[in-house]
């Protein structure tokens, strides 16, 4: 495989992630229009108020989170794209971690989210599809051949003691 064959399928999920924040910041911004116009509807004072309030929220964050959408708009923007193309030898433990959404024990949905720890004791992290843990996970291992794969307590406690601990020879 080469390179950009292992960077392909990072590329498709920084897009995914990058669509999924939008559409989740749209839907903050649609929200808050429909709390301005109710604001504008209701006849009591106090409910007026809590209208303008959750419509303010609603838009502030949805702004804040649009613009920081916008700002890394392309996936070669991403800064675990920059990190894992320009420093990749920083970057020294990737691990995953499986969230679940089980309301009433029923999984609704489930992804899974990427660690990348960095020499610097600091950490980058991605929102990825379950089914595409393990195949990004053996995509990345050829362009971080110094890197640690995989979590455990002993990599942990090494981490938290000193992150060269963890490359690889």
């Amino acid at each position: 495989m080469t390179t950009y064959d292992n960077l392909a399928l990072l590329y498709f999920i920084l897009r995914r992630e990058r669509n999924l924040k939008l559409l989740a910041t749209l839907i903050m911004l649609i929200g808050g229009v429909v709390f301005i116009v109710l604001m504008y509807r209701t006849q009591t004072a106090n409910l007026g108020l809590v209208c303008a309030l959750a419509a303010m929220t609603l838009m502030l964050l949805g702004f804040k989170f649009l613009y920081e959408t916008i700002i890394v708009w392309q996936p070669k923007q991403h800064p675990v794209w920059l990190q894992i193309t320009k420093k990749p030898k920083d970057i020294v433990w990737v691990y995953t971690q499986i969230v679940a959404t089980s309301p009433y024990g029923l999984e609704v949905s489930g992804h899974g989210i990427m660690y990348l720890k960095l020499l610097n004791r600091t950490e980058l992290s991605i929102s990825v599809p379950r089914k595409q843990l393990r195949p990004l996970s053996e995509s990345l291992n050829p362009l971080l051949p110094h890197a640690t794969f995989g979590y455990s307590v002993e990599r942990a406690q090494w981490y938290v003691a000193d992150p060269s601990f963890l490359i690889r020879d």
